[in-house]
């Protein structure tokens, strides 16, 4: 739930800015989601290191950029449904 949160403010912000948010804290199998501003969305790329190893092997993944709003919604819906 806090980091649904913690996106949805970097979605409402009106920087626009670039941003990154820990999905699990700590170093014990981080998962980071950073954002990169392009056009009207953001691009995403998820990086998971596992065990915390930083010389270990690690899951990169880009995803392609989504419209702000259609992001806001998504965030929405997922805090919502983690509130109740």
């Amino acid at each position: 739930m806090d980091f649904a949160a913690r996106v949805l403010s970097h979605l409402r912000a009106p920087s626009g800015g670039r941003f990154s948010a820990a999905v699990t804290p700590g170093r014990n199998n981080p998962l980071t989601l950073k954002a990169e501003p392009v056009g009207y969305g953001f691009a995403f790329s998820v990086r998971l290191t596992p065990n915390g190893g930083d010389d270990v092997c690690h899951l990169q993944m880009e995803i392609d950029p989504i419209t702000t709003l259609e992001l806001r919604e998504a965030f929405d819906a997922l805090h919502a449904a983690l509130v109740v």
